[in-house]
């Protein structure tokens, strides 16, 4: 849910430096650590004061949308959005106009007019979706051909590409009418690039990383040091704090994983009560996974039912896998029907993790630890 909102803020730059450049940073700086009253306020001001800067209007825009997804109905999220980048896209178009030259403006008029989409997007209403994503998308792919040395223009297109790489013929055939190139490599590669080198998109490039190495390219070592450096930079981060304790455990780092669990039940009671209801599967399936990987079977088989039970997350990537883990405790415990219906449930997910074709294998041969 939040990714949307971030992966399009994450596109833009500070490629040069603006009046209002400190204050932007200090906002942001609050609502990655969820403390989005602080964000919203300190960039409200640095609207007022500095309305030429050309990250400030959008920042502003992104952190009263992660407060309203945390505390209000999704309506009125989707409402308060729409209002303000009606109110932040006239805006880019009048910077566009009066500095011409500068790239920066151009590419955040894009990722503004792209987070459009997410609106229609909720409402389901495809055709403006689409026409509001290819809208803002070509913008920013103008600024990445004609400027290849902003690097956080690439986040966004690594990202498509990627997701093309994973998708069908199909959708494969559609990136490469828009001049990419749909693959797997190639855009995990641009986002690498972002994280490493993105003088501000490497907070987002780094988190996507660990959730590609944690669930669809394999690599917990390189999850862990993706997700390291943003729990170091974000600790009031619960999402960040989940990928690093996920990337501790499939490392083998149980002793620090265990630690990692620990600060996590104390963060999970400061959270919005819609907050708790997203990530309380989550936390229920690190749990599940620790005991799992500990060999406590039946504890850990509490915990991923629990994570099923009451799973209220927007994506379904976790729930995969708590029903493939299911599976596999079954297994494990010699329950083979109730495997097969665990992996079977995670097979009619459908989505692009590694956990999907794991429960294909694992279904025609039961899972031996």
């Amino acid at each position: 849910m939040k990714k949307y909102v971030l992966t399009f803020l994450s596109s833009c730059i500070f490629a040069q430096p603006y009046p209002g450049d400190e204050a932007v940073r200090r906002g942001v700086n609050a609502f990655y650590n969820y403390e989005t009253i602080e964000a919203i306020e300190i960039l409200a001001n640095a609207r007022k004061d500095h309305p030429e800067n050309p990250t400030v209007h959008l920042t502003w825009a992104a952190a009263r949308w992660l407060h309203n997804q945390a505390n209000s109905t999704v309506e009125q999220t989707y409402t308060d959005l729409e209002n303000d980048l009606n109110e932040v896209i006239p805006v880019y178009e009048s910077l566009v106009e009066q500095f011409p030259t500068d790239p920066n403006y151009q590419l955040y008029l894009g990722s503004a007019t792209g987070l459009m989409a997410r609106i229609y997007l909720g409402k389901k209403e495809w055709l403006e979706t689409l026409n509001w994503a290819y809208s803002g998308f070509r913008i920013i792919q103008s600024v990445e051909k004609d400027h290849p040395d902003i690097v956080d223009a690439a986040l966004p297109i690594g990202i498509v590409e990627y997701y093309a790489g994973l998708s069908n013929v199909l959708i494969q055939w559609g990136a490469s009418l828009l001049g990419l190139d749909p693959s797997r490599d190639g855009g995990r590669g641009k986002i690498e690039r972002a994280a490493n080198d993105g003088p501000w998109s490497w907070i987002e490039a780094k988190g996507i990383l660990s959730f590609i190495y944690l669930w669809v390219d394999v690599d917990p070592e390189n999850a862990l040091e993706h997700s390291g450096e943003l729990v170091e930079e974000f600790p009031g981060n619960f999402y960040f704090r989940i990928l690093y304790t996920e990337s501790l455990i499939r490392s083998g780092k149980m002793n620090s994983a265990l630690t990692s669990i620990n600060i996590l039940k104390k963060m999970y009671p400061k959270l919005t009560d819609i907050q708790k209801d997203w990530y309380y599967g989550y936390l229920q399936y690190e749990l599940g996974l620790f005991h799992f990987r500990e060999g406590n079977f039946e504890q850990a088989l509490i915990y991923i039912e629990k994570a099923i039970e009451k799973y209220g997350a927007e994506l379904d990537i976790i729930l995969a896998n708590a029903w493939c883990l299911k599976g596999q405790i079954h297994d494990l415990i010699h329950e083979r029907e109730k495997a097969k219906r665990a992996y079977k449930k995670c097979i009619s997910l459908d989505n692009y993790t590694y956990t999907i074709e794991a429960a294909k294998k694992y279904i025609k041969i039961p899972f031996q630890n």
